[in-house]
């Protein structure tokens, strides 16, 4: 029994060793302050020394990089949405234009059968005064011979 214990500390030691040794290879940023030493082993990584003011002037460019790239996104959600805005617009645009020159070309039309109907008009008024008068001259010349005939 004792021995199953011992095993299973050592177990737990060795795991705890293991993620220790995980979780420090996750770490990416580690301070160095005046004075204080640091020993690292070569690894796949680049090791880059800066003083305070650089290293706060980094976290400051990562933090505008962040903002500018949201800022790009939702700028380019917005330029989408502006596209096809104009594409709706340009659309109307073209109907707005064939229905202008649906109506400019009714328009003429029109204007030319007014001309038309009043060219007739006219000389339908002008065979109405000339009807009129034959009627009037007509009648007056079938009084008048009437009175002649009958006159006895």
């Amino acid at each position: 029994m004792k021995k199953m214990i011992k095993i299973r500390f050592i177990l737990v030691l060795v795991l705890a060793v293991f993620s220790a040794a995980d979780i420090s290879a996750q770490i990416t940023l580690t301070s160095v302050k005046p004075g204080q030493e640091l020993e690292l082993k070569p690894t796949d990584d680049t090791l880059w020394v800066m003083n305070d003011a650089r290293m706060r002037s980094v976290i400051e460019t990562g933090r505008l990089y962040r903002i500018s790239k949201e800022t790009n996104e939702l700028l380019s959600q917005k330029c989408d949405t502006l596209q096809e805005v104009v594409n709706q617009q340009d659309s109307l645009i073209s109907i707005l234009k064939s229905d202008r020159d649906y109506y400019v070309t009714e328009l003429k039309t029109s204007r030319e059968d007014v001309i038309t109907a009043g060219k007739m008009a006219k000389k339908y008024r002008r065979r109405a005064r000339l009807a009129t008068f034959g009627i009037g001259v007509g009648a007056a010349l079938g009084v008048v011979v009437g009175y002649f005939l009958f006159k006895d």
